[in-house]
Order: C-alpha cells, then sequence, then structure tokens
C-alpha cells in the first residue's frame, strides 16, 4: 500500500456526504491468517441497505500473512470491506465482505484472521491512550496456528496475556519501556523473544509462527507519544520567558541519526508565518522551553520529529518587548490551512490544520496536545487571550493541531 494510493482514497472517502464535517476515524487493514495466501483489500462506504454495487478502491495489496497496513483516515460512518486473492481483476466476487461502523474519532484494526477454513475479518478496538513516563502500553494478538492457546509474560515482569485463544486479542498492559524478555507458552512449546519498546508508544504484540517452526512476536506501533511529556502550560510570550534561563541547558543533543528528520524551517503562508527551527527541551520546572530569539520557533526534540507517527511540537513566542515575534500570526490560523515543516536532509512534510484552540494555561490539555495519535500530526503552541503586565505573561496559550497531508 503505497502513500499515493492512502491520499487518494482518502480524498475520496472524506468527501462523502454530511459525516466529513465530523472527527475522522482511523482503519487499517491486518492479515493475521497463516495458512491464507496474499489478498487484495477494497473499501468503499456502505449503501443504507443491501450490498455495496462497486467493491471501491484497493486499501490494501498483495497483504501476506503478518503484514499490518497504515492507518487509513477516514470519515465517520459505515464501510463495505471486501477481500479477494491478490492480483484478481477488481471486480472478483470476494472471497469475504463485511460492514465496518466507524465512529468519529475511532481508531480500528480490521484483521484477516483464524484459519482458512474458517476465515473472519475481526475487528479490533485500537487504544491510544496515554502510556505514562517510561512506560509502554501493549497488547497481545494471537495470531499463530501453532498455537491454540498462548501466555505471554514479561520475564521478572507483568503477565500479558492467559490463556488467549486463536485468534483473538488481550488487553491492553503497561510495562516498563526498554529493552525487555518475553515468556511465550503455547502449542507446546516454550520460548523467548527479546524487544526493545519505546516510551511512549503503544504497542500490539502479534504472536505468530515462526518461518523455522515454534512461535515469535511481532511488534506493531499502533500509536507513538512524546518519551517524556512538558508539565502545563508553555510561557511563549511578552519577554523572557522563566524556562529561558535553563532553556539552553534542557536543549538536548539530537543524535546524528536521526538529524536528517530535524525540521529546520516552519511555513504558514496563510498568517504569514516563515521562521528558523532549532531543537528545546524542558525548563526547570518541567514546562516547555521556548527558544530566547524571538524570531526562531522551537522543536520539542523530547518527541515525535515533524512527519514521524506521534504529535510532534513547535513552539515560539506572541511577542517580545512589545513588538511582534515568530508566532505572532497563529491565532488566525484556520482549519484548512497549510503548515509546511522543512526538514534537515532537504525534504518537507505537509500538514492541513484541523482545529484552533485558546485554551487557559491553568487547565492547559496536556493529553490532548502530547497525548498518543495513530499518525504523523503536529501542534504549534504560542501565548494569548489576555496579558497581565505585573507578571509579564498570557493568561492563555493558542494551540493549532495539524494533520499530514
Amino acid at each position: 500500500m503505497t502513500t499515493l494510493l492512502l491520499a487518494v482514497v482518502a480524498a475520496l472517502l472524506l468527501g462523502q456526504g454530511t459525516a466529513a464535517a465530523d472527527e475522522p476515524g482511523r482503519l487499517r487493514i491486518a492479515h493475521l491468517s497463516p495458512d491464507t495466501p496474499a489478498v487484495d483489500v477494497a473499501l468503499t462506504p456502505a449503501p443504507a441497505s443491501g450490498p455495496a454495487a462497486d467493491p471501491g478502491p484497493d486499501v490494501a495489496t498483495a497483504l501476506q500473512y503478518g503484514d499490518v497496513g497504515e492507518y487509513l483516515e477516514l470519515a465517520a460512518g459505515a464501510y463495505a470491506v471486501s477481500v479477494r486473492p491478490a492480483g484478481s481483476p477488481a471486480d472478483t466476487s470476494p472471497a469475504l465482505s463485511t460492514r465496518v461502523q466507524l465512529p468519529a474519532g475511532g481508531v480500528r484494526t480490521l484483521a484477516l484472521s483464524g484459519p482458512f477454513a474458517d476465515l473472519a475479518l475481526t475487528e479490533l478496538t485500537d487504544e491510544p491512550a496515554p502510556a505514562g513516563a517510561a512506560t509502554a502500553r501493549v497488547r497481545v494478538v494471537a495470531a499463530a496456528a501453532g498455537a491454540p492457546v498462548v501466555d505471554v509474560a514479561v520475564d521478572d515482569g507483568p503477565l500479558l496475556a492467559a490463556d488467549l485463544a486463536f485468534p483473538g486479542a488481550g488487553d491492553h498492559v503497561l510495562v516498563d519501556a526498554g529493552p525487555l524478555t518475553l515468556r511465550l507458552a503455547g502449542g507446546g512449546t516454550d520460548t523467548t523473544v527479546s524487544l526493545d519498546l519505546e516510551a511512549g508508544t503503544v504497542v500490539s504484540l502479534l504472536v505468530v509462527d515462526a518461518p523455522d517452526g515454534g512461535l515469535t512476536v511481532q511488534p506493531v506501533v499502533d500509536a507513538a507519544a512524546p518519551a517524556r511529556v512538558p508539565v502545563g502550560g508553555v510561557e511563549a510570550g511578552g519577554g523572557l520567558p522563566s524556562s529561558a534561563s535553563t532553556a539552553e541547558g534542557a536543549v538536548p543533543a539530537v543524535p546524528l541519526a536521526a538529524a536528517p528528520a530535524v525540521p529546520v524551517r516552519l511555513r504558514m503562508p496563510a498568517v504569514g508565518i516563515d521562521a528558523s527551527v532549532a531543537p528545546t527541551g524542558l525548563g526547570a520546572g518541567g514546562d516547555l522551553a521556548v527558544p530566547a530569539a524571538p524570531e526562531l520557533a522551537g522543536w520539542y526534540a523530547g518527541g515525535p520529529a515533524p512527519g514521524e507517527r506521534g504529535p510532534a511540537v513547535l513552539t515560539g513566542h506572541v511577542d517580545w518587548g512589545g513588538l511582534p515575534a515568530v508566532l505572532h500570526g497563529l491565532a488566525g490560523a484556520a482549519p484548512g490551512d497549510e503548515v509546511v515543516v522543512d526538514r534537515a536532509d532537504g525534504t518537507s512534510v505537509r500538514f492541513t490544520v484541523t482545529r484552533v484552540a485558546q485554551v487557559p494555561k491553568t487547565a492547559f490539555p496536556t493529553g490532548d496536545v502530547y497525548g498518543p495519535v495513530p499518525g504523523a500530526e503536529l501542534r504549534l503552541i504560542t501565548c494569548g487571550g489576555r496579558f497581565d503586565r505585573a507578571t509579564g505573561s498570557y493568561a492563555d496559550n493558542v494551540v493549532v493541531f495539524a494533520r499530514l497531508g
């Protein structure tokens, strides 16, 4: 499934009816049937009654056992999904079909599951709930024919699944991030698998048949968030912020391996923003540090880079010493505006504004801004609202939410 294909399908489906005005949902397709050959999967808005006259465009092609597609952003509503052998003509009668109801804001995986003789399309509810500091949130998905029932536990840690039947999915469990060893028992075999889980991620652990026999685990990241979430609102206006004195020391070193994805320029033509970007980190109190230079935007390097899965965060001053600063025009952004982030490797990623919020700093929506999301998203933060001359601070923050594409 290519990026171009996803973009074309999303453009077609987000335009259907009044549901496009709702918050979109996300749906991905997974092939978790061990003895089923590769398949193509088509999707189309479902009619109010009766079968769909046309299967719609393919959203996954040549999907093989163990493959999990990327999330497709769709308008909330009902969809008809049909499965046929890979490479067969689009008008081939489907081997399997189902109807999926995607709620506004819902995140779902539709899995081809079970043995070929009893093939089914199983809907899994994905959970982009916060994992917490230094932890990851995981669930086990039983997808191995060699283990009708499986137990999975972290060595010297929590039990992740007990007597989980194939096919099936367990509950989400918090585990310590970093290297760990999983112990698998099922199908008369015991084995261990080593993993390294990134803090802030939500991960599905697919228990699958290993190519050489036995069981193994295939981790699939469902959603991502910063490994360490900043505290409270952002001081980004009026003058020298309280965290600026520690901001220089808080700016993290960016590993060379990650350098190509580092953002270097922010452009929002609709509101006249065109600025250089530099990494920033946390202030002494754990708040998001804003660059001291009023013409510079800061990228929170403790979280995803723009274009990576998760909420990338950029911040900057609204004014400085009574004069407009880098994000002065941010409050004028509107849904549909384009945001372009240029990166160190010469590539650019383009986002579309989905909403603009002005929120009191005392009630900053931390979970909404920094919480895990299944796709690449962007947050832009500056100050707004009433200015208190006594404290040199604005009462509110302006937060712009944007999604890739």
